[in-house]
C-alpha cells in the first residue's frame, strides 16, 4: 500500500513541478527568439550613414511584443570597428513571426579609419554580436542575443558634394 502511495504522489508531484513544453507554451511563458538575417548600408554620406540590421523576431505572445533598444557590436578579423546602440520603436505583431530592419545611425568616416587600409567599395567579412531588448508580457525586460558572422560591402561614398565634405573638415 505504501508503494501505491508513493508512486501516485511522484506522479502527482511530477505533473506540478515538471510541466511540459507544451504547458509552458499554454500558459504563456514561451521566450521569444531572433535571428539576423542581413546587415546593409543605406543612406552613405561622407560623415554618416545608416547600418539596417535585418531581425527576424518570432513572438509567440497573444499580444504584439514591443521592441525597445538594439545593441550592437562588429568586428572583422580580430579588429572591433564599430560598436553602439539604438533606441527602437516597433512591435512584433502578436503570434507572428516579423523581419525587421532596425536602423543604427554611425559615422561612416570614423568606421573607416577604424578598418585601417579597407576601402570603400571593399568586401570585409564580419562577425556581429547584437542584443535585441523586448518588453515580453510573462517575463518583463529582456535580452535577446544574437550571433551572425558574414560578408559585407562598404559603400562607396557617391553623391558627395563640396559642402558636405567643407562641413566635414572646416575647422571648428
Amino acid at each position: 500500500m505504501n508503494m501505491k502511495k508513493s508512486i501516485v504522489w511522484m506522479m502527482v508531484l511530477d505533473s506540478i513541478f515538471l510541466p511540459g513544453c507544451e504547458t509552458i507554451n499554454t500558459l504563456g511563458l514561451a521566450k521569444p527568439t531572433a535571428r539576423m538575417t542581413g546587415l546593409k548600408f543605406e543612406d552613405v554620406k561622407l560623415d554618416s550613414a545608416t547600418l539596417l540590421f535585418d531581425i527576424e523576431i518570432n513572438n509567440p505572445y497573444p499580444v504584439a511584443l514591443p521592441l525597445t533598444n538594439l545593441d550592437y557590436g562588429l568586428s572583422s578579423g580580430a579588429e572591433s570597428f564599430l560598436n553602439g546602440s539604438a533606441q527602437l520603436q516597433t512591435t512584433v505583431p502578436a503570434k507572428s513571426k516579423k523581419t525587421v530592419s532596425l536602423p543604427a545611425s554611425i559615422n561612416y568616416l570614423e568606421m573607416l579609419r577604424a578598418l585601417k587600409g579597407i576601402r570603400p567599395g571593399s568586401k570585409i567579412p564580419y562577425k556581429a554580436s547584437l542584443g535585441l531588448s523586448v518588453d515580453t508580457p510573462s517575463l518583463g525586460l529582456i535580452r535577446l542575443p544574437i550571433k551572425k558572422e558574414g560578408e559585407v560591402v562598404l559603400p562607396t561614398v557617391s553623391d558627395i558634394n563640396i559642402k558636405d565634405i567643407w562641413d566635414v573638415i572646416k575647422p571648428k
